[in-house]
């Protein structure tokens, strides 16, 4: 007998074991990796050694339990690295450690009283963009609680513009990619005073998922410079040290926001999970003082706009056209094709299979919001491929060229 509905495989899951096949046919390394947003490079070798430092240091306490708790100034010297918010200067604002970042944000319907008919409020469900990663979404139909799609548009470069949302729902809870995954794109100030005034008006608590914040090259405001005028607003912003510093099996995230909602937050993580690894957390905190943390997260920056120079040119040369300009993070999305060697491509997920069958390109496949009553259809690919290394570039530019792609 089983309880959990059919759906439900994450969609980097079917990533990973569709290029588990193709290289269990093909051999070990046989494809091109350029799906899955998960840094190629490693921690700064001053973090690693810090961090190794506190696994050997024989002091029980750093090998214990954290539960919810921190250490030093850790967070606030990551969220004003992160931001440039010195949140020491605002009472009403809180911060919480957490074991991952995307782990945690399945807890916050939770946190946001999932299934409760004792809420202060009305509202019902939760509100994601589309295109954007599911989790919310999947964690909904898991609670047999409504989600809506937000939708966000190539066409308008993925703005978060409020004349797009559902008429007539008051979610509890909208949750925001901002720098975007799929859609490489930020916020600005304007985006933020509008979303943030709109849920103030209708007690909505807002969420944005940052983690890309800290690899930005271009143009994003983060939340929280702006929400830290609002202290009527209920809201948290999501941050993953693991990005930043290309440490992402390390599993370290913070969030930062208003009391109440941090409060609860803090509570539901608390009563599902014990905190994470100790010798990371005092390590991150000396690590943040030295003057080595601020240009190790510049070096990514820079790395990923590098590497993105170099690709955004070579899959436009295949034929493949941009959704949007790549500003922020280190993701490239394109329009899905229309046409794969002359046949006929109906979705993104078809393209991307067919990709990985014909040259070993691994892509990712993602759907967004209807446009003339059809969903657009996308790829993405990532600047997590070494585009520095001259034999990876021929190795991609020659597989490219055994396929026509077509609009």
């Amino acid at each position: 007998m089983r309880y959990l509905p059919e759906s439900g495989e994450n969609l980097f899951q079917r990533i990973k074991r569709l290029i588990r096949e193709y290289e269990a046919e093909h051999g070990a390394g046989s494809s091109i990796n350029i799906a899955v947003g998960e840094p190629d490079t490693n921690p700064p070798e001053t973090l690693r050694k810090i961090v190794a430092e506190e696994v050997m240091r024989d002091d029980n306490a750093n090998h214990t339990y954290w539960d919810n708790r921190t250490t030093g100034n850790l967070n606030a010297n990551y969220v004003k690295l992160t931001t440039g918010v010195d949140i020491s200067k605002y009472d009403h604002l809180d911060t919480l450690l957490l074991p991952g970042e995307k782990s945690m944000i399945g807890l916050l319907p939770i946190a946001c009283g999932a299934n409760r008919t004792d809420a202060p409020v009305d509202n019902r469900g939760y509100m994601v963009n589309a295109p954007a990663y599911d989790l919310v979404r999947t964690w909904s139909e898991y609670l047999g609680e409504e989600s809506y799609v937000w939708p966000i548009y190539s066409h308008e470069n993925f703005e978060l513009k409020l004349s797009n949302m559902p008429a007539g729902v008051k979610p509890r809870m909208i949750l925001t990619v901002k720098p975007g995954n799929p859609c490489p794109t930020g916020a600005s100030r304007e985006d933020w005073v509008e979303l943030i005034e709109h849920c103030i008006k209708n007690n909505i608590r807002l969420v944005n998922d940052g983690a890309y914040t800290a690899v930005v090259h271009k143009d994003h405001v983060s939340l929280t410079e702006v929400a830290v005028d609002y202290p009527e607003l209920d809201w948290l912003e999501l941050f993953s040290m693991s990005k930043t510093y290309s440490a992402c099996g390390w599993r370290f995230g913070m969030a930062v926001g208003s009391k109440d909602f941090i409060a609860e937050f803090t509570k539901i993580k608390g009563n599902t999970d014990s905190g994470a690894f100790g010798p990371l957390i005092i390590g991150m905190d000396r690590y943040l003082q030295t003057p080595e943390a601020k240009a190790d997260a510049q070096k990514t920056q820079e790395l990923y706009k590098k590497r993105l120079d170099i690709l955004i040119p070579i899959f436009e040369g295949a034929g493949l056209k941009l959704a949007s300009p790549t500003d922020a993070g280190f993701f490239m999305l394109f329009q899905c094709p229309k046409t794969l060697d002359g046949e006929p491509i109906e979705t993104g997920e078809e393209f991307n299979s067919k990709m990985i069958y014909k040259i070993g390109l691994v892509g990712v496949p993602f759907v967004g919001s209807e446009v003339d009553g059809e969903p657009e259809q996308f790829i993405r690919y990532s600047a997590c491929y070494d585009a520095l290394d001259e034999k990876k570039v021929t190795r991609l530019k020659e597989a490219l060229s055994r396929v026509e792609i077509g609009y």
